[in-house]
């Protein structure tokens, strides 16, 4: 059976949850759709249509780290308004708090954190770096070990070996761009 954690490790969700916890009274699924369009900051890392918005929402409320409640607005159809609840904070917290394992997370996973780390205070931006910079560094530090090791093997054949070489590369070059560019943020 899956833990709570492993059933939402997508992005969008915890995007939604820390929609959700910057509204002290909750938002309705128009309110939080506003902040995935192309022309909102978030919406520049994650476009969520508004059918894929209240799947993730759904999902959210079954596992418990939001609620649902019904509204009545007069004469118009009442509306859901969607609140974070307390294990809904604690998995932001520690979402927010833990940086991405594999350089390629860095353009989606990543960015939503650090919008949200922004906006939450300067401390949290501060370890997120941190903590991502030791975390690719070691990834780096792999993949270094890895090229060397099948630029050494003699058991495959030279076109595998020289391919996997080339792959090897290219994810350290990309790994050491993430931190050049993870250095320039801590100067902001």
């Amino acid at each position: 059976m899956r833990t709570v954690r492993e059933q939402s490790t997508m992005p969008a969700e915890h995007a939604i949850l820390g929609l959700l916890a910057e509204s002290a009274s909750g938002a309705h699924g128009y309110d939080l759709a506003r902040n995935f369009s192309g022309e909102e900051p978030l919406g520049a890392i994650v476009r969520l249509e508004p059918g894929m918005l209240y799947h993730h929402l759904k999902k959210l409320d079954r596992v418990g780290w939001v609620a649902a409640t019904v509204e009545q607005q007069g004469l118009r159809p009442p509306k859901q308004v969607y609140r974070l609840t307390d294990s809904g904070r604690a998995e932001l917290e520690r979402w927010l708090t833990s940086p991405v394992e594999r350089t390629r997370e860095i353009r989606l996973e990543f960015l939503v954190k650090l919008f949200f780390a922004q906006r939450a205070n300067s401390d949290i931006v501060r370890d997120l770096i941190a903590h991502q910079r030791e975390t690719l560094q070691r990834n780096l530090a792999s993949l270094e070990e890895q090229r060397a090791a099948m630029a050494a093997r003699t058991d495959v054949s030279e076109v595998d070996r020289a391919f996997t070489v080339k792959v090897l590369e290219l994810r350290s070059s990309q790994t050491t761009s993430a931190l050049e560019w993870l250095d320039n943020l801590g100067g902001e």
